[in-house]
């Protein structure tokens, strides 16, 4: 949104319109003209801010990391330890709002660009250990004083983040909560994170 006028910029309508359409209907399937049309916008507007529809995915996907990570960041933030921040994570991940009803997008987008070396799969990457990273540092606060190892609270986050990772993507398939409630109770055990 532009600061001085409120209005929406014809780049930003781009974005959050083709972030919607890549998720509903996948990157291939989705043409740059249906994002003009329902974007609203003239198809030079979209030229002179994207040179390519991959252009455009990755500004998407780079876009939906920030806000994703400011979300739960925030659905984080006032627990009262460590523990519950985990706890919050597989609340948070068993929200429909938070990660949608298809699916991680991420994985999603992943799966429709088969070069390991893409730019999308690059993004995909950055954005997945970029979570995991924020798994290490919740994890390394709850095992401080536990004489837990560097390598042990790194073993730890790459575990959860399996469990975090395999809810995401068997919840939408099953259409139920049993995945996140499941994997919430193995990270429990696991990490001895109390109930």
């Amino acid at each position: 949104m532009d600061q001085v006028t409120g209005k929406t910029t014809v780049r930003q309508r781009l974005v959050e319109t083709a972030t919607r359409l890549f998720y509903e209907n996948g990157y291939r399937a989705t043409g740059i003209n249906e994002v003009i049309r329902e974007a609203g916008i003239a198809k030079a507007s979209f030229y002179a801010h994207f040179k390519t529809k991959e252009d455009l995915l990755v500004t998407c996907l780079e876009q939906r990391h920030n806000q994703m990570m400011a979300q739960v960041q925030a659905f984080i933030a006032d627990a009262r330890s460590p523990a519950e921040r985990v706890r919050r994570l597989f609340v948070w991940l068993g929200d429909p709002q938070s990660c949608g009803s298809r699916g991680c997008p991420y994985l999603n987008m992943a799966s429709e660009f088969q070069d390991a070396g893409s730019r999308v799969r690059e993004v995909v990457r950055w954005h997945k250990c970029s979570f995991r990273n924020m798994l290490r540092d919740i994890l390394a606060l709850h095992f401080m004083g536990k004489s837990k190892t560097t390598e042990q609270v790194e073993q730890a986050a790459e575990e959860l983040y399996l469990l975090l990772e395999g809810a995401l993507a068997a919840s939408p398939v099953h259409c139920c909560s049993w995945p996140v409630e499941t994997a919430l109770r193995i990270a429990e055990d696991r990490f001895q994170l109390g109930g």
